[in-house]
């Protein structure tokens, strides 16, 4: 398996500190420590099955650009207007939501 994404954290000095997501052909997307345990968790209970949502919304404080990540039975995929979808499968979707919550738990 090869990653689709790049998560990196930064220092900020409004937010303190921020998370940068970076996916092929999109934006990057950044989060406060706050986004990052939320995403995280909602990543995590749709690759456990846990809820039955369908699409995951996030429109980051910190960042221009908003996106969609809808569910499906292999994984996600994440649009973005104007951006071509990029998909993570679940081993992808897990590893992202546990970088995320590494992020938010420093």
């Amino acid at each position: 398996m090869s990653q689709r994404f790049e998560l990196v954290a930064s220092t900020h000095r409004s937010f303190v500190a921020l998370a940068t997501l970076r996916l092929p052909g999109h934006p990057l997307r950044r989060f406060t420590k706050e986004e990052a345990a939320i995403l995280s968790r909602a990543l995590d209970s749709v690759a456990t099955g846990e809820r039955g949502e369908q699409q995951i919304y996030m429109s980051p404080i910190a960042s221009d650009h908003d996106f969609d990540a809808r569910v499906e039975e292999s994984g996600v995929v994440l649009s973005s207007e104007g951006h071509g979808d990029v998909k993570l499968d679940w081993s992808e979707a897990r590893a992202l939501a546990e970088q995320l919550k590494a992020f938010a738990s420093v």
